[in-house]
């Protein structure tokens, strides 16, 4: 028996080594000849190579089965064109004289992995091919398409000659660079029942991660462009609702290059999406840097987009090499490396958010160097080498060190818009939280009845803005007759201001008891303030009115009272919790029978329209007759952008 832990690896073992017997029984080689290759006895399928006869120019007479090909070179295809100092080229030929059985019936050729676009031809007839020959050009077939060999094709002594004409993709595969169209392993004579298994089969296979990436990517980028328009003040939510869009767009391409013939549409829809992709990364790395957005980076952001055209333009001939490697490759590769170059800049500076992204950016830019090299070899003609991108079939299904970087990146995205997300709410609960308290201390500090004092009538009126804001005001009845009035506004907004307000309320009513001099008071305050460690300042007025209409007014750089439409000349002092000795003067002023005192803060005198125009201290001094609510509503209706809080003090007989 065996021990239970090794068992699960011995059957994978014992599966992967039926499978390969099973497919060697299948599949064969027809032999090295490529002017004889005996496929008389090949069973279901067999691979056609790796020699071939190969001709790199074009003539429309190389698919003639009568041509005479004895003077062209062999190559084989486990090995690229530049290993035979073949370079640049635009067309290629590659033909194989094939011995099938007498009267053989129900054949077929099935294509797979093909680099450029190609025209097949069998004893002279075209029966199949794939791309434009001349403008755009395909970049590679990695689906498998089986096209039947007629049976009138056949000579009755069963010779074939198989002929394939390439326009080769000059700037090669997406992952090489090696302008070799055909490889090993990528034209099978098969029977026709064979070729439609095997189809079916790829096209499940090898459409499967391409469906997987499709459905991850979409259904995330739906999530982020759901999230930005619940969130508009994230942007970088739509950043990655249009890169992961993208994506799913392109795998969507790359699905219907699989299960149909491909074409030079989908070629420049695969390109424009990179190019989107690659600004959308870049913004988005922009935002989460913090960074603003300069006319380097916005330069950077038009150049990689403009530079993904340069590879379907490349094909038409518009292109050297070289240009075609300084206009795409250039700068694909240096906002590879700039991505996780600003990621890194900002992690330093202590960004959370940057730390996260640095190793899927990383990976692309690793990823991206590795492509770069070999393209920069093959266009300079140096001879080293540099292991191609690896592409990985397990159990037939095909993917590459992209599809999996591209699925580490959907993945990054998903948690960091979970993350954040999340953190947001959290926050804006406590914000909403804190909100209501500050709101809740408010309410309690702002008097909700006006003390009635002989002699005067009192009015006031209190809009808050949509934030909790600084205002507060007091009417306190002093011994012996008349009123102390204390008017102010906080800076800052929310439970910050709340509880300074609190603070200077409860100074305030406790000094009442001991003090009536306005001058006192305000130096009492300004004491308190200084106290806190918390910094900040505050505008207030403090006002005794005595019961013959004498006024006693000290300021602390608030707004003057307003008497008869005119402001009171009284002497300006600093805001409290500036200056510790900070000096507060007294003014004294005559009130009037039936005359009205009016104080406001700064909510009604900063009101501001639509196009951002003050309503100012002419029009408050314009209104400052009216009633406390008249002048209120008239500061609100003009715009609200703060507190606003008016009051009234007339003198009666």
């Amino acid at each position: 028996m065996l021990p239970r832990t090794i068992r699960p690896a011995v059957c994978l073992l014992l599966a992967v080594a039926s499978g390969a017997l099973a497919v060697a029984q299948t599949a064969g080689s027809a032999g090295d000849d490529p002017r004889h290759v005996d496929a008389s006895q090949f069973g279901e399928r067999v691979s056609l190579g790796p020699n071939w006869l190969f001709a790199p120019n074009d003539n429309p007479a190389y698919a003639s089965a009568g041509f005479d090909d004895s003077g062209w070179k062999t190559v084989s295809t486990n090995k690229v064109l530049t290993d035979y100092g073949i370079h640049d080229i635009p067309y290629a030929w590659y033909r194989l004289h094939v011995h099938v059985a007498p009267r053989m019936r129900d054949v077929a050729i099935e294509v797979q992995y093909i680099t450029g676009s190609y025209e097949l031809y069998v004893n002279g007839v075209r029966i199949g091919a794939n791309g434009k020959m001349v403008g755009m050009r395909e970049s590679s077939q990695d689906y498998l398409t089986a096209y039947d060999i007629p049976d009138s094709m056949i000579a009755p002594n069963g010779d074939l000659v198989i002929a394939i004409r390439f326009a080769i993709d000059r700037m090669g595969p997406a992952t090489i660079g090696t302008s070799t169209p055909l490889g090993a392993d990528c034209v099978f004579l098969a029977s026709r029942d064979a070729a439609q298994r095997d189809a079916s089969y790829e096209a499940t296979h090898q459409t499967a991660t391409y469906f997987a990436l499709f459905g991850l990517n979409l259904i995330v980028g739906i999530v982020a462009l759901a999230l930005y328009l619940a969130m508009r003040s994230q942007a970088e939510y739509l950043a990655i609702s249009i890169a992961l869009l993208a994506v799913s767009l392109q795998s969507a391409g790359t699905i219907w290059n699989h299960l149909h013939a491909a074409n030079a549409t989908n070629d420049f829809l695969n390109w424009l999406t990179v190019g989107i992709v690659g600004v959308a990364n870049l913004e988005f790395v922009r935002l989460i840097a913090h960074l603003r957005r300069t006319r380097w980076l916005l330069a950077m952001e038009i150049i990689l987009f403009l530079s993904a055209f340069v590879v379907p333009l490349f094909g038409t001939g518009l292109w050297t090499g070289l240009v075609a490697l300084a206009c795409f490759w250039v700068p694909a590769v240096i906002n590879a490396l700039l991505l996780p170059a600003l990621l890194i800049w900002s992690a330093l500076r202590g960004n959370r958010d940057a730390r996260f992204f640095i190793p899927p950016f990383a990976l692309v830019a690793f990823f991206a160097f590795w492509n770069f090299l070999p393209t920069l070899f093959y266009y300079l003609h140096l001879s080293m080498k540099i292991p191609p991108f690896p592409y990985f079939r397990p159990a037939g299904y095909g993917f590459s060190l992209w599809d999996v970087w591209s699925v580490v990146y959907c993945v990054s995205m998903l948690l960091f818009l979970v993350l954040r997300t999340v953190r947001i709410v959290r926050e804006r609960a406590q914000t909403a939280a804190e909100l209501e308290a500050a709101r809740t201390v408010q309410r309690v500090l702002i008097p909700e009845e006006i003390p009635s004092i002989p002699g005067f009538v009192l009015h006031s009126t209190y809009k808050p803005a949509g934030q909790v804001g600084g205002d507060f005001f007091q009417f306190l009845p002093v011994k012996g007759g008349g009123v102390l009035v204390v008017i102010g506004d906080v800076s800052g907004k929310g439970m910050p201001a709340a509880m300074t307000v609190s603070l200077l309320v409860g100074t305030v009513r406790t000094l009442a008891h001991y003090t009536q001099s306005p001058a006192e008071i305000l130096t009492a305050m300004n004491h308190r303030m200084m106290a806190r460690s918390g910094g900040g300042f505050t505008t207030c007025l403090v006002l005794r009115a005595d019961p013959g209409g004498k006024l006693t007014v000290a300021n602390a750089g608030h707004i003057a009272p307003y008497l008869a439409g005119k402001e009171l000349p009284v002497e300006n002092n600093l805001p409290l919790g500036l200056a510790a000795d900070s000096v507060y003067i007294e003014s004294s002023f005559q009130l009037a029978e039936g005359q009205q005192l009016t104080l406001v803060t700064d909510g009604v005198v900063e009101a501001r329209d639509k196009a951002g125009k003050l309503f100012g201290f002419d029009r408050a001094a314009a209104i400052s007759s009216q009633s406390a609510d008249q002048i209120a509503k008239a500061a609100e209706l003009f715009g609200q952008d703060d507190d606003i809080t008016a009051l009234t003090l007339a003198r009666t007989a």
